[in-house]
């Protein structure tokens, strides 16, 4: 799934993910997941401080966590506004604006700090990838310097008088080897 810069993504660290049903909002503007926010509520009931997980912000037993639908139509949402005075309206509309910028700007630290994180991986990542270079390069500069050794001692032998036996024989280990055939 891409990401949708439309949507809320859910405030949990270890989270990120796009909100597209149900969203559990809280006092200081957090916005989580359903399965965060259903943990947040559990946490809730046995917890003496009520505290939100993103800010560590004390929320209040009355409506410090708000479950709210997200995909109901936009006639339901004009409908619940209704009869309000136009003062209100505005009042709720203008939190509801603060709420989505300080969600855009959520958005946007947590992708500064995977940018950071990404980063920091991609410099270590440099850091080992020159460090096993080096010790390969001296790996190989070994090698080749084994394999000279190697290649000088054979030339050596090469030039070197092949020693015979008392008999003026090439000894055994120089001499072809016989087929059952030659016997024969």
């Amino acid at each position: 799934m891409g990401f949708d810069r439309d949507n809320l993504v859910c405030n949990a660290r270890e989270c990120f993910k796009q909100i597209e049903t149900t969203a559990w909002i809280t006092n200081c503007s957090h916005v989580f997941c359903d399965h965060h926010g259903k943990e947040i509520k559990l946490r809730r009931k046995g917890a003496a401080a009520f505290v939100c997980p993103a800010c560590a912000s004390h929320l209040r037993e009355d409506g410090g966590l708000t479950e709210r639908k997200l995909n109901t139509s936009t006639n339901f949402q004009a409908l619940l506004l209704c009869g309000y005075h136009p003062e209100t309206v505005m009042e709720i509309a203008n939190n509801a604006i603060t709420f989505w910028n300080f969600q855009k700007q959520q958005i946007c630290i947590n992708l500064e700090r995977k940018v950071e994180y990404y980063r920091e991986s991609i410099a270590k990542m440099k850091k080992t990838a020159a460090q096993d270079r080096a010790e390969a390069q001296s790996k190989i500069e070994s090698l080749q310097q084994q394999l000279e050794q190697v290649l000088v001692h054979n030339s050596e032998l090469q030039k070197a008088p092949t020693k015979r036996d008392s008999r003026g024989n090439h000894p055994r280990h120089c001499e072809k080897k016989r087929r059952m055939n030659d016997f024969l």
